[in-house]
């Protein structure tokens, strides 16, 4: 048994002294009788005692008294006994094993997760056995793992779970995911550098700090002409770079062009490279000739696969749940542009991957959303119109308005995507809608979605509003489903143009339970051909001071440890101030 607030009981000390009281002040009750003579005759025959002490003792009410005082204490001290082990986690440990960690760090011939390990090392010890969740971002698989172990025993495994694996992750959304799911216990973030926002309470930082003397790609992307392409190469290199670098640009093993003292020591270039011919089907661009600690981001390997991403073009005011539903998707690049905005050519080309195919040119944009505006009239191809303001199509809007049901047409071949239970539709505006037009969802008298097509194209209209009077649907888990077996159905496969293609290493490969291999370069994988590279990421650019929250982090897990050992401990005060209320009421009895 243990007393939470054990102090309490100096308490117990008042019990003896009800005793000793009672044996020094003897107490009696007043007797009423008819005459005093007999006492008067008593008292005449000699000298009256007083009544023994172990006479005394015997009284009832005097052990009443000193059980109620002793139980009330007891209560008060709160006692307890343990109902189950403390066997949850204490903190959390996010630990980053990312590529960055393995340049070299601190002036010294050591890689960063060597000096890491070594300041993180007091923490550990400072916890003893304590268990914590560690969470590897990433594992050796490249996927996010976690486990729940003795904070001693994880230490003991020595250098194996530190060690980096080669992938391009941010460490960062992690973090603020687990700080977020587990408010009650601290997070401790392992890792080189810490980020330049603000960190939010409760997340605790241990980095090494460094300075980078990295140079690498951040963008590479193409585009095809007739007779002739473009390559964008975007690079950055930091201001320790000593030396310039070299480009080089290969196609199907053959170099097609190399560009000397391409980018300087601490300078930053971005240029586009006008190449005559079609474009290759596996396509090297690297920067070469310079001293780098961190090599496998200088170098980007791109393979043209005839079915490539969709490439969404947002017109209008998209509600931010299409946004994500659209963003959800890792074979989908979204560009959001003005209500005027081109659909094809040079305007709408924000996005990094232009499309490039042996069929001739293609347009930048596979699809058009157009959200409460109406479509560029130059576009030809797949389209979606949410809330259209004018007649589009076969529908045509009224000016009246009524109730909305939530019908699936079971025979289109969108009904699959709206099996999830239906949401709440108030009172919509009408559209009339030509003879013969598929209703997806809704009713004749009121529809809500409707397909048709144009010139061969598939469209849809979605002819009700997306914001929260209206309808809940964007905030249901059926809305990013729809949305993903929509851009399926309105752009296939096969009319989606060809486009260069690179995987990050270990990165899920749509449509297959793989990943892609751990390695850079060319690789095959099932039959298909891959190009692995860390193209887009910023490792090794980046560079900072040291931080090292191990103190506060400690006194966090002090605090969280004593609030676990609480919540194992069962207390039984209730049971002795029942108890103690029970005696109270004997006494009451008692002295009646």
């Amino acid at each position: 048994m243990h007393f939470l607030s054990a102090w309490v009981l100096a308490g117990l000390v008042l019990v003896p002294v009800i005793f000793l009281w009672g044996w020094l002040a003897p107490r009696g009750r007043p007797v009423i009788v008819g005459s005093l003579m007999l006492w008067r005759r008593a008292l005449a025959a000699g000298p009256v005692g007083k009544p023994s002490a172990k006479v005394r003792l015997k009284d009832p009410l005097l052990w009443l008294d000193a059980l109620f005082l002793a139980l009330l204490v007891l209560a008060c001290a709160r006692p307890a006994v343990q109902a189950t082990a403390p066997g949850e986690p204490v903190a959390t440990i996010v630990l980053d094993r990312t590529a960055g960690m393995k340049a070299e760090g601190g002036g010294k011939l050591e890689f960063v997760w060597y000096n890491l390990r070594d300041r993180a090392a007091g923490l550990f010890k400072a916890l003893g056995d304590a268990p914590v969740r560690v969470v590897y971002v990433p594992d050796e698989s490249g996927q996010v793992r976690s486990e729940t172990v003795p904070a001693s025993e994880w230490l003991a495994r020595g250098p194996a779970p530190w060690e980096p694996v080669m992938v391009a992750r941010d460490v960062w959304p992690v973090v603020m995911a687990e700080s977020v799911a587990r408010r009650d216990l601290p997070v401790i973030v392992l890792t080189d550098l810490p980020p330049a926002e603000k960190i939010p309470p409760g997340v605790f930082v241990i980095a090494t700090g460094r300075d980078s003397r990295n140079v690498g790609l951040e963008r590479v992307a193409v585009r095809q002409g007739a007779d002739r392409w473009w390559l964008l190469v975007a690079a950055r290199s930091a201001r320790g770079a000593t030396g310039a670098a070299n480009l080089t640009v290969m196609g199907d093993d053959k170099v097609l062009t190399v560009v000397r003292d391409f980018l300087a020591p601490g300078a930053a270039v971005e240029r586009v490279l006008t190449i005559s011919g079609l474009p290759p089907r596996e396509l090297y661009v690297g920067l070469v000739g310079y001293d780098d600690d961190f090599q496998d981001d200088n170098a980007a390997h791109f393979v043209l696969e005839p079915a490539g991403r969709i490439r969404v073009l947002l017109l209008g005011t998209p509600d931010p749940a299409l946004r994500r539903a659209l963003a959800s998707r890792e074979d989908t690049t979204v560009v959001e542009g003005a209500a005027n905005t081109p659909a094809a050519g040079p305007a709408a080309g924000a996005s990094t991957r232009v499309v490039a195919g042996p069929q001739g040119p293609a347009s930048e944009t596979d699809l058009v959303i157009a959200c409460g505006v109406a479509l560029p009239a130059d576009w030809q191809g797949p389209a979606v119109v949410i809330a259209p303001p004018e007649a589009v199509g076969p529908v045509r809007p009224t000016d009246a308005r009524a109730p909305a049901e939530w019908r699936v047409a079971r025979s289109h071949p969108l009904a699959e995507a709206l099996y999830l239970e239906p949401p709440r539709i108030g009172i919509v505006r009408q559209y009339a809608v030509a003879e013969g037009t598929p209703i997806l969802l809704g009713t004749p008298d009121v529809p809500l979605i409707v397909t048709w097509q144009a010139d061969g194209a598939r469209r849809m209209a979605v002819l009700l509003g997306l914001d929260e009077p209206t309808t809940d649907w964007p905030r249901r888990p059926g809305f990013p489903v729809f949305w993903s077996h929509a851009l399926d159905w309105l752009v296939p496969k096969d009319r989606r143009a060809a486009e260069f293609v690179t995987f990050r290493p270990f990165a899920p490969l749509p449509g297959t339970k793989s990943v892609a291999p751990g390695k850079v370069g060319f690789a095959d994988v099932g039959g298909r051909r891959l190009g692995i590279s860390f193209i887009g990421t910023d490792i090794g650019f980046r560079f900072g001071f040291a931080r090292d929250d191990s103190a506060a982090a400690i006194e966090a897990v002090r605090g969280s440890i004593a609030r676990g050992q609480r919540a194992s401990w069962h207390e039984l005060w209730p049971y002795l101030a029942a108890a103690a209320l029970l005696v109270l009421l004997a006494r009451v009895r008692v002295t009646r």
